[in-house]
C-alpha cells in the first residue's frame, strides 16, 4: 500500500481538501471526512511540478487525513513520492475547486468531477498531457480561462449547455482535440479559446455569435455546424488554406500571401451571421482547386441543410452530384450511410438508368441495409409493367 496523507480544513457546513502529499495510480476521495461532507478542494491540492513515475505493476492507495489550517498551497508540489496519479475520483458533494487544483498532472487520463460543480477554476487542469477525454458536470455555469491548457491528449469536449462563459485561451494547446461545440446560452467568450489547437475541425455553435473570431486562429479545414434564431440549422465545410510573409524591401513592408480557397470562404463567415450568397458564389472556386472529397462533403452540407440556398445554386450543387455520383454514391455506401442514401432517392439521383449498378457497388461492399433499400426502391419505382392483351 502506498501512503497518501489529505490534509483537509473543516468548517461547519463541510471539509475542504487543502493539499494531497503522496501519489498513487488511483486515488478516491471520500464523500465525507470525520462525519462532515467534502465540499471543496483548495488550489494546487493535486498539483505537482514534476509527476512521480508511472509504473505498470499498480499499488494501491491508503487514505490517512490530517486535519490543518486552511492555508492553500501557492505553487505546485515539487518533489513527490508513489507512482503517477492515472484516475482521480471525486465525491459529488464537492461544489468549488481552486486554480490548479490538478495542474501539472501529466498521467492523468480519467477524472470524475462533481455532479454539482458549477465553476471550473483556470488552469485547474493545465499540464494534464495525458487526458484523453472528460465528462463536465450536467450543471456547469463557468469554465474559466487556461481550464484545459496543455490538455494535449484531448480529443472532444462536450460542453453542457447551461455553460455561460468561457474564459480565454481556455483549450490553448489542446493539439488533438477534433471536435467541440459552443453552447446556446454561452454569451461570454474569451479570446484565443483555439490557439495551437491544430487537429481540431468540427466546431458545433448552438448560436451564430463569435464564430468569425474563433475561427480566425484555424487555417486547416472546418466543418461548422451553426443553430440560428429562427430555428434553423446551417452546416459548411471551410476549406484549409496556407499563408506567407513576402518581405517587399523598397516599401520596408511584409505581405501575406495566402494559398488555397479557405481564406475567401472564411471572408464570409461573420461574428453574428454568415454571408451564405457569397458562399456559394465560391463554389466555382473549389470545384477547381479543392479534393474530390472535400468538395463532396461541401455540397452534402449545403443540400441537407439548405438555409438561404437559392434555388439556382441549389441545381449548380445538384448537378455536381450528378456528375460524380458513382464516387459520391461509392463513398456513402463504404461509410454505410444510409440516411446520405436516403436523400440521394429523395434528390432524384437514383434512376432506372443507375440503380443496377448502385446495387452491385452496395453488393461488392456488403451493405445490406443499403442493398435492401435500393431493392425496395427499385420495386416501388422502376418495377417493369406485366403487358396485357386485350381481345
Amino acid at each position: 500500500m502506498i501512503p497518501i496523507t489529505i490534509t483537509y480544513t473543516p468548517y461547519a457546513e463541510g471539509v475542504k481538501i487543502i493539499g494531497v502529499t503522496g501519489r498513487a495510480a488511483e486515488i478516491r476521495i471520500p464523500d465525507h471526512i470525520d462525519g462532515l461532507p467534502v465540499i471543496a478542494i483548495a488550489p494546487y491540492a493535486f498539483a505537482v511540478q514534476t509527476e512521480a513515475e508511472v509504473n505498470e505493476t499498480e499499488t494501491p492507495a491508503q487514505l490517512s487525513f490530517v486535519e490543518g489550517e486552511d492555508m492553500p498551497r501557492k505553487a505546485p508540489l515539487k518533489e513527490v513520492t508513489g507512482e503517477a496519479l492515472k484516475r482521480l475520483y471525486l465525491p459529488d458533494t464537492i461544489r468549488e475547486m481552486g486554480a490548479y487544483a490538478f495542474g501539472g498532472c501529466s498521467a492523468l487520463e480519467v477524472i470524475h468531477l462533481p455532479e454539482n460543480l458549477a465553476v471550473l477554476p483556470d488552469h485547474v487542469f493545465a499540464g494534464c498531457i495525458s487526458l484523453k477525454q472528460i465528462a463536465l458536470p450536467p450543471q456547469l455555469s463557468v469554465i474559466e480561462g487556461y481550464a484545459f491548457y496543455d490538455c494535449r491528449s484531448l480529443e472532444k469536449l462536450r460542453i453542457p449547455e447551461t455553460v455561460q462563459k468561457i474564459g480565454a485561451y481556455a483549450c490553448y494547446n489542446c493539439r488533438k482535440m477534433e471536435e467541440i461545440n459552443i453552447p446556446r446560452e454561452t454569451t461570454d467568450l474569451g479570446t484565443g479559446l483555439f490557439l495551437n489547437c491544430d487537429k481540431l475541425t468540427s466546431i458545433s455553435f448552438g448560436r451564430c455569435r463569435h464564430i468569425a473570431d474563433l475561427v480566425a486562429v484555424l487555417n486547416h479545414e472546418l466543418h461548422l455546424t451553426m443553430d440560428f434564431d429562427d430555428g434553423n440549422r446551417a452546416k459548411l465545410l471551410i476549406p484549409d488554406f496556407q499563408y506567407e510573409y513576402i518581405e517587399d524591401t523598397p516599401a520596408r513592408q511584409f505581405h501575406q500571401v495566402n494559398y488555397g480557397t479557405g481564406h475567401l470562404f472564411r471572408q464570409c463567415i461573420g461574428n453574428s451571421d454568415i454571408d451564405f450568397r457569397r458562399f456559394d458564389e465560391l463554389f466555382y472556386l473549389t470545384k477547381r482547386e479543392d479534393g474530390a472529397l472535400m468538395v463532396l462533403l461541401l455540397t452534402m452540407y449545403r443540400l441537407e441543410y439548405p438555409y438561404r440556398l437559392q434555388e439556382n445554386r441549389r441545381q449548380d450543387y445538384l448537378q455536381y452530384l450528378k456528375e460524380h455520383f458513382s464516387t459520391a454514391f461509392g463513398y456513402y455506401t463504404q461509410q454505410g450511410s444510409l440516411d446520405k442514401i436516403r436523400l440521394f432517392a429523395q434528390w432524384g439521383l437514383i434512376t432506372a438508368e443507375n440503380i443496377d449498378s448502385l446495387l452491385e457497388m452496395a453488393g461488392e461492399a456488403k451493405k445490406t441495409e443499403i442493398t435492401g433499400f435500393l431493392l425496395e426502391y427499385q420495386h416501388a419505382h422502376f418495377a417493369k409493367k406485366k403487358k396485357s392483351f386485350d381481345l
